[in-house]
């Protein structure tokens, strides 16, 4: 009897294991996948930015101009947020606990979706100007 008990025990230490490393898995290729999203974007924040140099080069008025700087700034600021983001990120995880882990991957979820939020806002409003104030 104590060796079935011993083993049934043993069993569901390592199948609750096995379930956290799922669970980290699983929440790291969502992590991962809207990283990779958000990476598709970033050749329409290189074009966008293009575009907007043109028309501060072509200096259409003052008001154009400055408008064209902050939309810039702002492709810059969310782009400089996903390189440091990039940089931080730590996919491995190691010596840390489950409960750290879900912490740690949960945050970093969060962020890159906000980051995410960042370059959708900034990739619209740059575009939206670009259409309305053509460089040709």
């Amino acid at each position: 009897m104590k060796k079935l008990f011993t083993l049934a025990a043993l069993s569901f230490v390592l199948a609750s294991c096995t379930d956290n490393k799922v669970e980290e898995q699983n929440l790291l290729k969502e992590v991962i996948k809207v990283h990779d999203r958000v990476m598709a974007k970033d050749e329409l924040i290189i074009v966008n930015k293009m575009m907007l140099d043109a028309l501060i080069l072509k200096n259409i008025s003052t008001g154009v101009t400055e408008k064209a700087r902050v939309l810039d700034a702002s492709l810059d600021s969310a782009d400089t947020r996903m390189e440091g983001w990039m940089h931080k990120f730590d996919a491995e995880n190691k010596g840390k606990s489950h409960d750290e882990v879900m912490a740690y991957l949960t945050a970093q979820k969060k962020e890159i979706e906000h980051i995410d939020s960042l370059f959708n806002i900034s990739i619209k409003k740059a575009a939206d100007f670009i259409k309305e104030n053509p460089t040709k």
